[in-house]
């Protein structure tokens, strides 16, 4: 039976592995864009850069339930 802390382990990682994802979608679009002269394909190269973004909103936004959940977790066991 897999234990409650390696289940943890294993959802924050999984959730590094998203950001880091998210962070190289970001970093491609922003590179196109530099590239890209015209402005529809520059637009969709923004809104693919909102997206990375907002992915890595969500990712920060999980780690941070993992983090609380683990003090939590933490203080009961004292």
């Amino acid at each position: 039976m897999t234990q409650k802390a390696q289940i943890g382990k294993n959802i924050f990682n999984d959730e590094l592995a998203k950001g880091r994802l998210a962070t190289e979608s970001l970093r491609r679009a922003l590179d196109e864009l530099i590239e890209e002269p015209g402005p529809q394909s520059r637009a969709i190269l923004i809104a693919k850069a909102a997206v990375a973004v907002s992915r890595l909103e969500a990712v920060l936004n999980q780690l941070d339930v993992i983090g609380r959940n683990a003090r939590n977790n933490q203080n009961l066991d004292k």
